[in-house]
């Protein structure tokens, strides 16, 4: 895959499977961002950490609505 914007919506997925299911998804793509939209507060903390492990970025966190965020990783 190359320098595009993907989608993935984890909502429902407990933690800690979020920061595992994101490290498959982030070794898909060579450039681009990532949107991962999860439920879990958590991943918040962990997806960050497991991104940086990885050498990519995370640019944003966003709470977009009642218990949910949008984590934006680039690569």
């Amino acid at each position: 895959m190359d320098d595009h914007h993907y989608q993935v919506d984890m909502r429902g997925w407990v933690c800690p499977y979020p920061k595992y299911a994101v490290e498959g998804l982030v070794r898909k793509f060579d450039r681009g961002r990532l949107d991962l939209i999860v439920d879990c507060p958590s991943a918040t903390e962990d997806v960050p950490k497991v991104v940086k492990a990885m050498g990519c970025s995370v640019t944003e966190i966003n709470q977009i609505g009642g218990g949910e965020w949008q984590i934006v990783i680039t690569k």
